[in-house]
């Protein structure tokens, strides 16, 4: 993957706009109404790939690493070890789940750049600090886990694989 660069201002919309689609992705399917997180998450990608240097690249990282997201998602789902309950749904996951993770994978383009060649505590990142954000799904009562303990050990070690191949990837 090649450098992308972008302002501090960017940074920081970048981080504000990928944090107000999660919450009001997880809010919005709490409060029942799961079309605020869409809108809103739609809102922040066409703000982030308007001011986006380079769209085309931006792109192609955003759709791989969501690529990857969507189908673990859809796996825990699939397997009911997490069931997101929603209405709206495209195949096993909820279409706000589908916006969020481009929404992530956004944080890939320059946020998370601190990882680079740091495969050990981007490995330990994800392992630690992302399982607890489903977790929450299951407080809100707006997933469902067959095994909850399963469910939060192969979020980790996915979550903690994913950060380190992204630790690990090439840039061109």
């Amino acid at each position: 993957m090649r450098q992308i660069n972008i302002s501090t201002k960017n940074i920081f919309l970048t981080l504000c706009g990928f944090e107000l689609t999660w919450f009001t992705c997880v809010i919005g399917e709490y409060k029942d109404l799961s079309n605020i997180g869409i809108i809103v998450g739609l809102i922040y990608l066409a703000v982030f790939f308007y001011f986006v240097a380079d769209k085309s690249e931006s792109l192609k990282i955003c759709a791989k690493f969501s690529f990857i997201g969507i189908f673990f998602d859809s796996f825990l789902s699939y397997s009911e070890l997490l069931v997101i309950n929603s209405n709206y749904k495209i195949g096993f996951i909820p279409l706000w789940l589908v916006i969020l993770w481009f929404s992530f994978s956004t944080l890939f383009i320059e946020i998370l750049s601190f990882l680079r060649q740091k495969p050990i505590i981007a490995f330990l990142g994800g392992f630690a600090l992302v399982p607890p954000t489903y977790y929450l799904g299951i407080v809100l009562n707006i997933a469902t886990s067959s095994n909850i303990f399963l469910a939060m050990t192969i979020m980790a070690i996915f979550w903690g694989s994913l950060l380190c191949y992204y630790s690990l990837s090439k840039r061109k």
